[in-house]
């Protein structure tokens, strides 16, 4: 999953991190993808313990990324996973400019095959994070059709994309993001054939609430 940014940059976060498509199991030897449900009573609940930066634990019975490290990430590292190698420099930059704090990027494989992942970025002020909300939002309203905006009426100010065409890994996506406070979240949900709203919302809203409360 790629999405165009400004200055012509590229998120890099992609379900091939975990190494599986969605709708194949972690442990599968069949590389063909079996549809995921649109319910989200199919997706495991994360578990109340959280990791760096408030980011909600890997749901149990999931498998982890195998990219994740459950560890804060420095400027250099998110920028290097969150965008392509051409446009690191500048958002490196960008980032500085911000006044970029920690981050982290936790991602997983549910039971049906799903995938989703949660992206946190922390900065000095409420203003930088706005500022690289405000690039995200550029770069999802920048996107051509069939991609659509999208939005969480339960979480105000927010901003979301769907993209029913397949990558090569067969995985369809959907994003929401928001600010609170001085952090910016983004939540990525793949899954194969088709988007799923629903389960993405319902990450989206879990690990909102909770970065909100501060719990």
């Amino acid at each position: 999953m790629r999405v165009r940014v400004r200055h012509m940059a590229l998120l890099v976060i992609i379900a091939s991190l975990a190494g599986c498509k969605a709708g194949t199991s972690a442990a599968a030897s069949s590389s063909a993808a079996a549809p995921a449900s649109a319910s989200p009573s199919a997706t495991t609940t994360p578990t109340a313990s959280q990791g760096p930066l408030g980011v909600l634990a890997v749901p149990a019975g999931a498998t982890p990324w195998k990219a994740n490290t459950n560890a804060l990430m420095s400027r250099t590292a998110f920028v290097k996973t969150f965008y392509i190698t051409s446009a690191q420099s500048n958002e490196d930059g960008q980032y500085l400019r911000r006044g970029f704090v920690s981050g982290v990027i936790e991602g997983w494989i549910n039971a049906d095959g799903s995938q989703q992942s949660i992206a946190i970025a922390r900065f000095a002020t409420a203003a930088g994070a706005t500022s690289a909300f405000d690039d995200l939002r550029g770069a999802f309203k920048g996107q051509a059709k069939p991609v659509t905006m999208l939005s969480d009426p339960a979480i105000a100010g927010s901003i979301g994309m769907q993209n029913p065409t397949l990558d090569s890994l067969g995985n369809a996506q959907v994003q929401f993001a928001a600010t609170v406070g001085d952090e910016m979240l983004v939540v990525h949900e793949f899954t194969a054939a088709t988007p799923d709203q629903a389960d993405a919302k319902a990450l989206f809203q879990k690990q909102y609430d909770a970065l909100k409360n501060g719990s």
